[in-house]
């Protein structure tokens, strides 16, 4: 199971770093937290997931020795824990960009954003290295396969720390999405009283186009749950509750592989739904594939793609409008639309 998944992971991220490098549609600072968050999923599956692969199936002094084997979980404290800080920082700019439509190009600038991706970065290093300044109270010769690797009561703090987070951010991202929701609905409202007598056709495709933002919105929280929280339970259940050879087994192997599931499903979530992504991804396979064409976005999508040039637009006529209050509506609804 571990093989389909890597590849993938590997894949998947591939194309959508590929696809930001040569659409340049896509070279917007909406798109910088999703670019790294591709690379950090594809630095899960090439250094996390064949490190704890390695863990699970290897019995060696190295591999199981109280000293080095937390060595070997560096690479999943490193970039699974980024990833969540990802989808996090993801949320928190998708709300602000509808909360606050006409100071958001002001807030987020290409350097700030730049400046948070690099200290997400820089801290989850960091939290990384934490548990090798922690002392091994167990000595060396500690032999830890199969048995509850939860030794150090230094450790265990940070392990609990981290599986008390986590149900934590979910409930973050659940209350963000949620106030985007509300934001979508009070926008279909306001849209239909205004268009549907003059355009209903323009109603439908705005709705369906802000329906298409609460189901992604949906797949987002859902799928993070699923990923996550499970790992969360895994915590607990090493540090507080008796355990037996296979059971802590079966557990460490679920909560494991469906953390780095999580980095199958972004780039589907954050890619596949996004109109210019898929535009870049056609755009990498004609490069790979000797020029042969691969469809296109249909014209719905293609508005859809392009609102956030109609927003920057929007904006600079918005700024000078005495009317402030219908502006952001129409700001705000373009950036539901590109979400």
């Amino acid at each position: 199971m571990y093989v389909p998944l890597w590849v993938c992971i590997v894949v998947g991220n591939l194309m959508v770093i590929l696809a930001f490098v040569y659409h340049k549609e896509l070279r917007r600072v909406q798109n910088y937290l999703l670019i790294s968050l591709a690379v950090t999923d594809l630095l899960t599956g090439i250094f996390s997931m064949p490190a704890s692969l390695l863990v699970r199936l290897t019995i060696s002094p190295l591999v199981c020795s109280a000293s080095t084997r937390i060595n070997f979980f560096m690479p999943s404290l490193t970039f699974c824990g980024s990833s969540i800080y990802h989808l996090l920082f993801i949320a928190i700019d998708r709300c602000s960009s509808l909360t606050y439509p006409l100071k958001y190009p002001r807030m987020v600038t290409s350097r700030r954003m730049v400046r948070v991706i690099s200290l997400l970065w820089i801290y989850n290093v960091w939290f990384a290295l934490i548990p090798l300044y922690i002392p091994n109270p167990a000595g060396e010769d500690r032999w830890l396969c199969y048995a509850n690797e939860n030794y150090n009561n230094e450790l265990d703090v940070i392990y609990i720390l981290i599986g008390s987070f986590l149900p934590i951010y979910f409930l973050f991202m659940m209350i963000l999405y949620a106030v985007m929701l509300y934001i979508a609905s009070r926008h279909i409202r306001t849209q239909r009283e205004m268009t549907y007598q003059t355009s209903p056709h323009q109603t439908r495709n705005g709705t369906r186009a802000r329906t298409r933002g609460i189901v992604t919105m949906a797949i987002v929280v859902g799928a993070f749950g699923i990923c996550w929280l499970p790992t969360s339970f895994k915590f607990f259940y090493e540090t507080y509750a008796p355990t037996t050879k296979e059971s802590l087994i079966t557990v460490q192997t679920i909560t494991e592989y469906l953390s780095f599931t999580n980095s199958m499903v972004n780039p589907l979530i954050y890619g596949y739904f996004n109109c210019q992504f898929r535009i870049g991804f056609k755009m990498v396979l004609e490069r790979w594939s000797c020029g042969r064409k691969w469809g296109r976005c249909n014209r719905d999508d293609e508005e859809n793609a392009y609102s956030t040039e109609v927003t920057n637009l929007a904006l600079s006529v918005s700024a000078e409008s005495t009317n402030e209050r219908s502006s952001e509506r129409r700001v705000s609804s373009a950036n539901l639309r590109s979400l």
